[in-house]
């Protein structure tokens, strides 16, 4: 069992008792790294946790299940939410929720994730998935520009959208099924938009806000595909692991 969040172990038993697997799957993360790694052995190393994480990624593992990662950004501000203070956010899109299963049963898997689990103080990772009848959003991406991504998690989806009434652009609305890790917390939606700086540092200014049902976060992406995961996924996304 991970050391980093509570496992949802209910609702990863359901993936199995589905006729279909039903996919793609948007592995949602938001994680709070450890100061410094401290592996489950005992090893002594002076890796930070952030360093750590880098160590894990699991880019060939992902893609030996048909799935990859579509979102690396590390966290600027935190404009709404509660005392975890998170350092980036991820997203692993996979082929469908049975791939998870596959790929944390791989012997090659577990001896890499002693790495995740060294370098994670807290996690939540939420299975989502599109908004039905939403319009494919403009195929644009934070990752190479100076744009930030504005992400909003909420356990009420008709929560306000801070993305109204400011320069956004939405790249990506999605309704969360479950947690997958984490804590009791459930959530409804999650929203993505790209926004300028200019447009960030005015929302950081009108201060923190206190809520244990969501979240608000500026982050900065050094990888952005959330638009084009939205697109022609059988064809386009999973090519390579055909």
């Amino acid at each position: 069992m991970p050391r980093y969040g509570k496992l949802n172990s209910a609702y990863l038993a359901s993936w199995l008792e589905r006729d279909e697997p039903g996919g793609p799957m948007w592995a949602l993360n938001l994680m709070k790294y450890r100061e410094w790694a401290d592996y489950a052995d005992g090893r002594q190393t002076d890796l930070t946790g952030a360093e750590a994480d880098e160590v894990y990624l699991p880019h060939e593992h992902l893609a030996a299940v048909g799935s990859r990662i579509i979102l690396l950004a590390p966290v600027l501000h935190h404009l709404r939410g509660d005392d975890h203070r998170w350092d980036r956010i991820a997203i692993a899109q996979y082929r469908d929720r049975v791939a998870m299963i596959e790929m944390n049963a791989s012997k090659a898997f577990q001896v890499d994730e002693q790495h995740k689990d060294a370098a994670m103080d807290f996690t939540i990772v939420m299975a989502a998935f599109p908004i039905d009848d939403d319009p494919v959003p403009p195929q644009e991406s934070g990752a190479g520009s100076d744009r930030l991504l504005l992400l909003q998690v909420s356990g009420d989806a008709s929560a306000p959208d801070l993305a109204e009434g400011i320069d956004a652009t939405r790249v990506g609305r999605f309704w969360v099924e479950d947690r997958i890790i984490g804590d009791e917390r459930t959530f409804s939606e999650a929203r993505f938009d790209l926004i300028s700086p200019e447009t960030a540092a005015e929302l950081s200014s009108r201060g923190f806000a206190w809520d244990d049902r969501s979240y608000a976060l500026i982050a900065d992406p050094t990888l952005d595909d959330v638009a084009r995961s939205l697109t022609d996924t059988a064809n386009v996304l999973f090519e390579e692991s055909r």
